[in-house]
């Protein structure tokens, strides 16, 4: 059989194209996702409480109301924390007499036992770690804690009903007191 001088030269280029075997593999990416996440704030509060009037008499009385403390860790260090109260003095102020003579001691402004902490965010409370409840009250002419929570406990927001009760002088100057209530939150139980 003879050969066609075309299909000769074809086969003869064919031979001379030199075959490359590709193999298909895992592409990998040198690709990366980063996340920051910042530190928020520790903190503590309580709103305004105004007290039920009471009358001017010549014996001592007790006037009672009830604060509530919000304290909240998202700072995402964990080394827990503790919330102190403490009171200035109820500063006079009306038309008879003058202050701090007539002033009300800080002394007299006093913070019962503690209610129970509720978590309203976070990390659940924890019996014996926290939050929890910390004394039974006193005088708030000195700081008193009312409530911490132990490393690696309450990364939340709490919540805590703070009863207070002013023993009222005999015989006050008919007007308005005013106290200036610090609330102080700090790292560590």
């Amino acid at each position: 059989m003879m050969r066609s001088p075309r299909r000769g030269l074809l086969s003869a280029a064919l031979a001379a194209i030199p075959l490359v075997a590709v193999v298909a593999g895992p592409v990998f990416a040198v690709n990366t996702v980063t996340q920051v996440v910042n530190g928020g704030t520790l903190t503590a509060s309580v709103a305004d409480l105004t007290l039920t009037a009471v009358t001017v008499t010549h014996s001592t009385q007790p006037s009672s109301g009830s604060l509530t403390l919000t304290a909240d860790d998202s700072t995402g260090k964990a080394l827990g924390w503790n919330v102190t109260l403490q009171s200035s003095a109820m500063v006079y102020s009306g038309g008879f007499g003058t202050s701090p003579a007539n002033d009300i001691a800080a002394a007299n402004l006093a913070v019962g036992t503690p209610a129970t902490p509720v978590m309203t965010a976070g990390q659940a409370i924890d019996v014996t770690n926290g939050p929890k409840v910390v004394g039974t009250g006193g005088a708030l002419n000195t700081a008193i804690k009312v409530i911490s929570a132990n490393a690696t406990y309450g990364q939340g927001t709490y919540t805590q009903a703070e009863p207070l009760t002013l023993t009222v002088p005999a015989n006050p100057r008919q007007g308005t007191y005013t106290a200036t209530l610090t609330v102080t939150v700090s790292s560590g139980p």
